[in-house]
């Protein structure tokens, strides 16, 4: 009797499944777009990648499976991104930047005030050498890398330099990773102009197949199985103080705006001691933005006529240092 149950419950059971599909596909994490079927075509700062290419479709498919594959630190950098983006974005517009070159920041540095090896620090990873041409200071009280908007400026300043001398913002990101004499060296010895054209180390041909990977999964992060939220759990907004008189005391001067030092360091990991000399130029203090203040008051920062970074301040947030 149990084996006539049996095989009537099995017949059932076939029937069944020829009307409902009962399968069942374990798929680890939340992932559940494929990165084998990468998109037909995509674009890099309003150039086209050439994906036709079977050397540069592959390495880009690779890439792709690599950052787009499930894991808490890329939950963490898109939340940072949220936030950071959108500032570093309104920068690369006031230098005529294609927006696309923001994506660099989150290759170079995850959006963290990080420190490599090769002493590169900041947001945009920037060397001590480097710091000094493009307007950012580095002194016993402050190291400017550190900075994420001047930083930013700085970054441009370089990016501009090199789209004009190597014919493209692709060509430009890659020396950002090779360096200007060495991206030189490949194009005049290899008589190529274009990036894909190029052998280059495999770290730098990594590096902006890596861009392109992230820049796919910021914009299209559902398709990867990750879920943005519309808002970053770091503080809503900044607003920016310039200082233009020495702080003997920067604990006293965070109480005096009603935070804490811990706060202070927080978003300004760029002031190294607990004092801040200002000798011939001003300075640009990040603070949380209280939420009495009116959203007017949300702070741009431009370059002025010098190339020099410089911060329109309205009246209401403006403050002396010696106050």
């Amino acid at each position: 009797m149990a084996l006539v149950f049996l095989l009537v419950a099995y017949g059932i059971y076939v029937k069944l499944s020829e009307r409902f599909d009962f399968g069942f596909t374990f798929k680890p994490g939340p992932q559940f777009y494929s990165a084998d079927d990468p998109p037909d075509q995509i674009y890099f700062a309003g150039e086209t990648v050439p994906l036709h290419n079977g050397k540069v479709s592959k390495r880009f498919a690779k890439e792709l499976k690599s950052q787009t594959y499930w894991h808490p630190a890329r939950a963490v950098m898109l939340d940072r991104a949220v936030y950071w983006l959108p500032q570093i974005s309104a920068i690369l517009k006031q230098h005529n930047i294609p927006d696309d070159l923001k994506y660099m920041t989150l290759v170079e540095s995850g959006l963290q005030n990080v420190q490599s090896e090769k002493r590169a620090a900041g947001f945009w990873q920037i060397i001590p050498e480097t710091a000094g041409v493009y307007g950012l200071e580095i002194n016993n009280e402050v190291d400017e890398r550190y900075h994420p908007l001047l930083a930013t400026h700085a970054a441009c300043r370089y990016l501009r330099r090199a789209r004009l001398l190597f014919g493209s913002w692709t060509n430009a990101s890659a020396s950002y990773n090779l360096g200007i004499n060495g991206m030189t060296r490949a194009m005049l010895g290899q008589r190529k102009s274009s990036f894909y054209d190029l052998s280059l180390n495999s770290q730098t041909t990594d590096y902006i197949f890596r861009i392109l990977a992230v820049k796919q999964l910021v914009e299209h992060p559902k398709a990867y199985g990750y879920k943005v939220n519309r808002y970053s759990t770091l503080s809503s907004s900044i607003r920016q103080i310039r200082v233009n008189k020495s702080i003997p005391n920067l604990t006293a001067f965070a109480q005096r705006h009603g935070i804490t030092y811990q706060a202070l360091r927080m978003y300004n990991p760029w002031i190294k001691t607990n004092s801040l000399t200002v000798k011939k130029k001003s300075y640009l203090v990040l603070l949380p933005r209280k939420s009495s203040l009116p959203k007017r008051a949300v702070i741009a920062a431009v370059p002025d006529a010098t190339g020099t970074a410089s911060i329109v301040t309205p009246a209401a947030d403006s403050v002396e240092a010696s106050r």
